[in-house]
Formats: structure tokens, sequence, C-alpha cells
């Protein structure tokens, strides 16, 4: 900005004297011209009322005069030269076709100035009609203004080249006088504008409007960018506090945005900065990136669940348009595994449900038709109602199981969390197992100690039933079962431990789920419904605990409840 204001300042002021001296030169061209014709119009006024022009003596002398610088002519109406006492009378020509002898001629008197080329001077002339109508007509030479100028024109161009470079620098010392308070001003935009820059801007008045703007736009700014700021710190909070993944994607399906979530259920790494990257750095699933590519195609919304590293993840695809123009795609990804897993599962319970219901029932049905048919005589009655009625119960059983599960994966039973002696309901347990024990030659035996814990009294019961009829039941004759409740490092431990028959290694990581059973032949003559470990686990896991199982074929199994 200050080199234009220097180049424009020395440009306009060199330009300015060119002009100046150019008008004074025609000035004082037209000045010299006028001078030069006055002084030659009293000479020729002066020589028509002194000399008689009709003698021939007075004409002769002033044509032998040596000081004479004026040239006196005596011209005929008809253009002829009859005197001049410069030139040789035989080499004159006619003159009637010069300017200054029409005009006489015409008017009484005339006058021109003529340059010549060659010799660079100008010659004046001024013509008088006499009485006797022939022409006075006097003239002289005199050097050209123009001509003397250009003799002079070095010494002028060294005037305009000093010219320029003077104002060249004084219009820098000017402009940076000017310039300074603008430049301690424009140094501290973007911070705190100092009183000292306000200051310097302060002697400006044609200023004062646009500091009055300025401030007024800085506060604008500013608590526009505050509120920008608070806004993007909350986004930034609230996406990386989401258990949802954020992806931002560009119409070239390179990554704008991910937040934390979006890596982690992607498996990236967070050392890593995806920002620019190509999607398929993150995630190489086809279906996913086919998807991708349509909804970009398409401008259209999608959904699509993938198989990420045994994750199973939805993922919804929303368009992002800008006046109808696309561009980008937002991309929320939703961890489904457990859902999908609890939907396989509900899946295989309804049909385990359905299957092991169908068995008794067709048992029942079947032996009940052949008593309404009369197709049983005597003990055979007998023998079909006692199936009838073990069938029943396991049926009753087998609701009562689902029932129980169905409560506990509900949670149903939150609210009634109270303080529970271990010790106490276990004697509880054993007693009521007792009986059942003494029939089967096994010894039921109770140790520890006085334990309480905040749980649900009838689902603690029903984990302690539950494991310790199994036990009694997969035990031979003969056999130990025992339950200890005892304490380490501040945990709550149940022990289940019994000699029976034991569970091989090929079936231990699955004896917890729904249905599964080791031996269904000797399951179906105890009459388990294989929901009894389902049921245990699922307790535990209500009342926050681990579960874990030690076993080995023929020596029994001890299984490890921590609270």
């Amino acid at each position: 900005m200050k080199r234009k204001i220097h180049l424009s300042v020395a440009l306009l002021s060199t330009a300015i004297t060119i002009l100046v001296a150019f008008f004074m030169m025609i000035t004082f061209y037209k000045f010299n011209n006028n001078n030069q014709m006055d002084s030659l119009k009293n000479t020729g006024n002066l020589i028509s009322n002194v000399i008689h022009l009709t003698d021939a003596d007075e004409l002769n002398t002033l044509k032998t005069h040596e000081n004479t610088n004026v040239r006196i002519t005596l011209i005929d109406s008809d253009g002829s030269v009859l005197f001049d006492n410069k030139a040789d009378m035989n080499n004159i020509e006619n003159h009637i076709d010069r300017p200054e002898v029409k005009q006489a001629l015409k008017k009484g008197t005339g006058q021109s100035i003529r340059y010549s080329t060659t010799l660079g001077y100008d010659t004046y002339y001024y013509a008088i009609k006499l009485e006797n109508n022939i022409i006075l007509r006097v003239s002289h030479e005199a050097e050209n203004p123009l001509t003397a100028f250009s003799g002079i024109l070095p010494i002028t161009l060294l005037i305009l080249v000093l010219i320029f470079i003077i104002t060249y620098y004084t219009s820098s010392l000017l402009a940076n006088h000017i310039l300074r308070p603008i430049e301690v001003f424009t140094k501290n935009i973007g911070e705190n504008i100092s009183e000292e820059a306000f200051k310097y801007l302060s002697v400006y008045d044609e200023l004062s409007p646009f500091i009055r703007t300025y401030e007024s736009q800085n506060k604008e700014i500013e608590n526009k960018d505050i509120d920008l700021e608070e806004k993007s710190t909350l986004l930034d909070v609230i996406s990386s506090s989401m258990g949802e993944g954020i992806v931002l994607l560009d119409t070239s399906m390179k990554i704008m945005s991910i937040n934390n979530s979006g890596i982690r259920l992607f498996n990236g790494s967070r050392n890593i900065s995806y920002s620019g990257k190509d999607f398929i750095r993150l995630c190489r699933d086809l279906d996913l990136n086919q998807t991708l590519e349509v909804s970009i195609g398409k401008k259209s919304s999608n959904e699509v669940m993938i198989n990420h590293n045994n994750k199973y993840l939805n993922i919804y695809i929303n368009p992002v348009l800008r006046n109808c123009e696309l561009t980008g795609l937002l991309l929320l990804v939703v961890d489904s595994t457990e859902k999908h897993k609890l939907d396989i599962m509900r899946r295989e319970f309804s049909a385990n449900v359905s299957h092991e219901l169908k068995t008794p029932l067709t048992s029942i049905n079947g032996y009940a038709e052949m008593i309404k048919n009369g197709m049983a005589k005597g003990d055979d009655i007998t023998k079909f109602a006692s199936i009838i009625k073990r069938e029943g119960e396991r049926l009753l059983s087998l609701i009562d199981d689902i029932i129980k599960l169905s409560k506990i994966e509900d949670n149903s039973d939150d609210n009634n969390l109270e303080p529970v002696n271990l010790y106490t309901l276990g004697k509880d347990v054993v007693n009521s197992l007792e009986l059942l024990a003494k029939e089967k030659d096994i010894q039921l035996e109770l140790k520890g100690i006085s334990i309480f814990m905040k749980g649900n009294k009838g689902m603690l019961q029903d984990l302690l039933y539950n494991l310790l009829e199994n036990s009694i039941k997969y035990t031979n004759p003969g056999g130990l079962v025992q339950l200890t409740i005892c304490e380490d490092s501040k945990k709550t431990i149940i022990k289940i431990k019994d000699t029976g028959i034991g569970i091989p290694v090929e079936h231990q990581d699955r004896i917890f789920e729904r249905f599964y059973i080791v031996d269904k032949s000797r399951s179906k003559k105890i009459g388990s419904t294989g929901l009894g470990l389902s049921i245990v686990k699922h307790i535990v896991e209500f009342h926050k605990g681990k579960i874990s199982l030690e076993s080995e074929v023929g020596k029994g199994t001890e299984i490890t409840i921590t609270f």
C-alpha cells in the first residue's frame, strides 16, 4: 500500500509539473506573439505616418540603412511588389496570395506569422492599406520560443527526474506518517485491540465510523466464537461419551470426522488419525462399502448389518445435503451384538421349549387316549396313569423353570433385595434335600460361616437348591455332596463339590446353556429339564457374581460362585 502511495504521489507531481510547464510555455508563446505583433503594428503605423512613401529618396534611405531590422514592402493592389528594403526587386514574386495582403485589401489591415523550418525562426507580418490602395507591409524575424525550449529540454528532463525523486521520498515519509496509526491497529486485529491502537486511530475523524463498526463487529464475532466453542465442546462431549459410533464421510468416501466409539466398534487404532483417510482403511466389509456407494449415487438413506470381528453392527446411513447437493454421508454405528445373540437365544429357546413341552404332552395325550378307548385293562391302567402323572410333573417342572428364567431375565425382582444370611439359607436347603440324599445313600454336608449379602432371597434359595439337587442326581450311591459358605478378601464364596460322574471337557463350556444336556438318556430318567444350570447362571449374573466349574469324569465336579 505504501509503495502505491509513493508511486502515485510521485507520478502525480511529475504530471502536474509537466502540465504546468506546458501551459506556461503556451502562455509565453502567445504572450510573445502578441508583443511581437504589437511592436510591428506600431512600427508600421509610424512608418505610414512619417515617411512619404512617394519620395524615392526616403525609400532608398530605408533600403540602404544597415541597422534597420524591419523589412518594409510596398505592394500594389494587384499583388506586384513596388518596393522592398531587404530583397532584390528583380526576384520578388507576386504577393497577392499572402494572407496578410488579402486581409489588408479586404479589411484595411492584416497580419500573419510564418514559421521557417529551415532557420527555426518565426516571421511576423503586418500590412496596412493606404489611401492610394497601396499595401504597406512591415515584417521582422524572431526566434521561435518552442525552438528555444528544445535547447533547454535536457535540463528540463533532469528537473523532472529530480522532482520525481523528491516527491517519491517525501511521499514515503508522508505515507509512513499517515499509515502508522492504521498499521498499529491492523497488527492487533485478531487479538484484543490495545488502547494505544485506538488512540492512534482517533487522530483521524474519518476513521471514527470504521472504528465503531469494527468494535461492534469484533464484539459480535467474539460472542459468536464463544457460542460456537461452547456448541463444539458440547458436541465433542456428547459424541465422545456416546456408546454409538458416529462417522462423517465426504462424497469420495474419505473420513471427515469419527468419534472414539466409532474407532472402537470398527476395531481401529486410537493411535492413528483417520481424518482424511479412505473409509476402507477402517472397515473393509464389502456389503457396507457397496451400500455406501449406493447411498452416494442415489442420495438415499440405507441400513445395513455387518458381522465385523465377531461383533454385529447395525449401521444407519443418512445423506448430508446442502442446497439439495450431496456433501457427504453420516453413519450411526450401533453395536447390536448382545441383541443379536439374545434374538438367537430366544429363537433357540422357543424351539427348545416347543420340543420339550411337546414330548411330555404327546405321552400324556397318547396314554390318555388309550385309557379312553378301553385299550388299557387292569394293571395297564395303573401303569399308564403313573406315566401320565410323571410326565405331568415333568411338564409342570419345565413350566416352573421357564417362568423362573423369564423373571430373572426381565429383572422383575430388582426391588426385592435384602440382607440374606447365606449360611442359614444353605442350611434350610440342605435340610429340604436331606431325604432325597438318604434315598440315594449320599452324604450331604454343610460347611462355613454366617455371611450376609444383599440379594434376592428367593433367587439365592433356587440357586443353592438347583446346584445341590443337580449334584445329588448325578452322584452315585455312597458318594458325597458338600456345600461350603466362606469369605476370601472381602468376597463371598459359595462352593458345591460332589464325587459324582463328572462332566467331559468338551461339554464344560456349554453346560450352562439352556436345554443343554450331556447325557439325555440319564437326564430323562431323573426328570431333568435342562434349565437348572441356566437358571443358576442367570441368578449369579443378576447378583453381579461369577461362576466357574472344575470337573473330571469319574471323580466329580466342583462349582465355585464368587460375589
